[in-house]
């Protein structure tokens, strides 16, 4: 009572230097313009609160690091870190570190599984007939190496020209650069995109080029957002599990480390699973209307 009617607020830092101990928890993650990490970000809030833990935001990631902003994060005193740039933290860093997306071999961390992420999506795609496969998306797309050597499994084509970066400031131009690099060539018939905001933006700019989804390409993103149902299309998405299942596994695993820092290194693998809607075309489906509309 007296401290809410004097608008008291405990100092964090001061706190942590005093005891050793700290309920700041920082989470490191890419811009929110991602409505999927919007979520996770909502998710890790929510576990954390329901701890007595109160999360720091910062946004970073590994290929373009904010100058200085790490280091003002350790600044704070935090008593623990989620990290989807886990690589830019120092060797000698001395609190848990729990690496999202990727596998720092310093820290536990929590993955998606590429490798059945690749098996899932490229049977799928062999399955409705699909022979030429395409990419759209960030390049330093970690799955990217796993999506080859599937469909070199598979006998499937993915090639180097087909897989285009989104980098720039409109992401969705990567589709008239598949177009431009291509001219004169064979276009693949279904595209992997990277995350499913990206995929329905794409999805508006194959529209506007006088395409057709699934007719002309089939689309699979990732992250299985809930806009993905409201799309035309719907759709088809890689899903790694809900946000918050996802947020609430970081979280525990970070807590175990912080109670218990001898304990073994940990990695969480995130099994996928392959969400069916309308954006992907079955050969099969394609011959039959062809013959219709002949």
């Amino acid at each position: 009572m007296v401290a809410a009617k004097h608008h008291y607020r405990p100092n964090h830092a001061a706190l942590a230097l005093k005891t050793g101990k700290s309920n700041l928890i920082g989470i490191v993650m890419p811009a929110w313009n991602n409505p999927y990490i919007a979520e996770l970000c909502m998710g890790l809030q929510q576990s954390l609160a329901a701890r007595n833990y109160t999360p720091l935001f910062t946004i970073d990631n590994n290929y373009n690091p904010v100058p200085g902003n790490l280091e003002q994060l350790l600044s704070l005193h935090v008593g623990g870190i989620i990290s989807v740039a886990a690589s830019l933290l120092p060797d000698n860093i001395d609190i848990p570190v729990v690496s999202y997306y990727y596998d720092d071999p310093r820290f536990d961390s929590v993955c998606p599984n590429f490798k059945e992420d690749a098996r899932l999506v490229f049977s799928y795609l062999q399955e409705c007939g699909h022979r030429k496969i395409g990419y759209l998306g960030s390049l330093n797309d970690q799955r990217i190496p796993y999506w080859i050597s599937e469909a070199e499994r598979c006998g499937l084509e993915f090639r180097e020209s087909w897989r285009i970066n989104s980098d720039g400031d409109d992401p969705a131009d990567a589709f008239d650069r598949l177009l431009e690099m291509n001219r004169g060539r064979e276009l693949p018939g279904a595209l992997i995109i990277h995350y499913d905001a990206l995929a329905q933006r794409l999805m508006s700019r194959i529209k506007e080029r006088g395409f057709r989804i699934p007719e002309d390409f089939s689309i699979i993103g990732h992250d299985n957002i809930s806009a993905d149902d409201y799309t035309f299309p719907a759709l088809t998405s890689v899903s790694s599990g809900t946000p918050g299942e996802i947020a609430d596994t970081m979280v525990e695993l970070l807590i175990k480390r912080m109670n218990d820092s001898a304990r073994p290194r940990k990695k969480v693998l995130l099994d996928p699973e392959l969400i069916k809607r309308q954006s992907v075309l079955e050969t099969a489906q394609k011959n039959n209307r062809k013959e219709i509309r002949k």
